[in-house]
């Protein structure tokens, strides 16, 4: 993974140079984005315009999944940005895996469904012990949402 900050034309140089070097399919790119105002796809001068104009263009590269990082809830245990990550996920035809701000298993349950993510990515709660895995698993299930390489528990 690239870290392409800066300039927009230089960002879209390398996503073209990423594209030209690696298999289709065998590369994602990380949004990771601030929320800024009431525009909740509008991103800060470093990383373009809008959040959707560069998940489309890293998905029209070759793209094979997005992780999509919330930078205001990243690490607040809050819950992800439901509106963001839907946005996104309704606009692009590759997995979408939200990132930022799980703290409880009622946040995966809502980027999941509310928020039409494909996966959900979180550190700091199973980090910290406040949530263990197969405990997150379990209650998951128990709301008929399905969890990839688990029949039942």
């Amino acid at each position: 993974m690239a870290d392409i900050t800066g300039d927009q034309r230089i960002q879209s140089e390398v996503l073209e140079g990423l594209a030209m070097a690696v298999n289709h399919r065998r590369w994602f790119v990380e949004l990771a984005l601030p929320y800024l105002g009431d525009n909740p796809i509008e991103i800060g001068s470093g990383l373009g315009d809008y959040a959707i104009e560069w998940a489309e263009q890293a998905v029209g590269l070759g793209a094979g999944e997005i992780l999509l990082t919330s930078m205001d809830a990243d690490g607040t245990l809050a819950g992800y940005d439901i509106e963001l990550t839907r946005i996104v996920s309704d606009m692009v035809t590759v997995p979408v895996i939200a990132s930022g701000g799980a703290g409880v298993p009622l946040h995966f349950a809502e980027v999941l469904t509310k928020g039409n993510a494909d996966a959900a990515l979180a550190a700091s709660l199973f980090h910290d012990g406040k949530l263990r895995i197969p405990d997150l698993k379990k209650e998951l299930l128990g709301w008929n949402i399905p969890i990839r390489g688990v029949e039942e528990m």
